[in-house]
């Protein structure tokens, strides 16, 4: 609101005013003065703006002495103002490939399987040594190795190649029945033992392992020692203990029963010469001993009679020892 002032000059000679006698007074003005008045008018101005949105509007009173002044005050609503955000939706596509299951499997250059079946022998008409073994069973085998030592259980050095296909098999080697292959050994004979082993080779160079030696004349391992039967545990068992061989070739122990004094024998048991491998109800007892605990069958005194003996890696046997029964029962 904006208030004006009007000024209004009166000018006059004098101007008579009323006391409160009722009387009239007379106030003089000098000469050629100018008396002001002073009147005060209210204005009323109204402003006006554009809103987005404009609500009835809203009057105020003011009042103030002595004048009152009247302001019309519009009331402005603001429009509530919605913003919609557009999200950016980004589709990947993903590609899977099916494999297919693995059918086949790589095959390894695995080495022939040891050679089996070797025999030695004397042959032909100046009693040449002649070694003969059995052909392996893989397609891939070429050839065989054939190797030689004097000695039993000597390193061997490699005596001859012998093919596999009878085919190609050349003298001093031969066919031999039941697919088999001998060679003739012609080196001038020797005092002592022959001694061999074959291995196979395939068309990759592979070489499998070498058979169980042989030789001639054929070597039987040493008598296993100190051997004993006697009572053992609590329950009436026999305790057969006995002393093992020192032989290279050692394998195992063949551990002999007949119930009676000279009765035919029957085998009980194998137990292992290597200590490592010793099973109950052996094992091994220390100072180079093993020990064996047998279940009688009848519990009678001078029965449950025993023999034992050696069997080295080629399948020899040793003779068996003199015969042990249990005592004391």
């Amino acid at each position: 609101m904006i208030s004006a002032t009007l000024v209004v000059l009166v000018v006059a000679a004098g101007c008579a005013t009323s006391g409160d006698d009722g009387a009239s007074s007379q106030m003089t003005a000098p000469q050629g003065s100018t008396v002001a008045t002073v009147v005060t008018v209210p204005v009323t101005t109204t402003a006006t703006s554009t809103p987005t949105t404009t609500a009835p509007p809203t009057t105020v009173t003011t009042t103030q002495a002595p004048t009152t002044t009247t302001t019309t005050v519009p009331t402005t609503t603001t429009a509530a103002t919605t913003t919609t955000t557009t999200l950016a939706v980004t589709t990947s596509t993903m590609t899977y490939t099916t494999v297919a299951p693995v059918t086949t499997f790589p095959v390894f250059d695995l080495p022939p399987a040891a050679v089996g079946g070797l025999t030695v022998e004397i042959g032909g008409g100046s009693g040449e040594v002649i070694p003969e073994w059995d052909r392996n069973s893989e397609s891939d085998v070429a050839t065989y190795r054939l190797w030689y030592s004097d000695d039993p259980g000597a390193t061997k050095t490699l005596l001859a190649t012998v093919a596999h296909d009878p085919a190609d098999v050349q003298l001093p080697a031969y066919n031999s029945p039941g697919n088999r292959i001998a060679y003739v050994d012609l080196r001038a004979q020797i005092e002592g033992k022959h001694c061999y082993q074959v291995s196979a080779v395939d068309v990759g160079g592979n070489e499998g392992p070498r058979s169980p030696e042989v030789c001639f004349p054929v070597t039987v391992p040493s008598v296993p020692g100190d051997f004993e039967v006697g009572l053992g545990g609590g329950s009436g068992e026999v305790s057969i203990r006995w002393t093992r061989i020192t032989d290279a070739d050692a394998d195992h122990y063949n551990l002999w029963y007949s119930e009676w004094p000279g009765g035919t024998k029957t085998l009980l048991a194998a137990v292992a010469h290597n200590p490592a491998q010793i099973a109950s109800p052996a094992w091994d007892a220390g100072g180079g001993t093993t020990e064996y605990i047998d279940y009688p069958r009848i519990l009678e005194d001078n029965r449950n009679c025993y023999q034992i003996s050696s069997v080295d890696t080629t399948g020899h046997e040793s003779a068996r020892t003199a015969e042990r029964c249990s005592t004391h029962l």
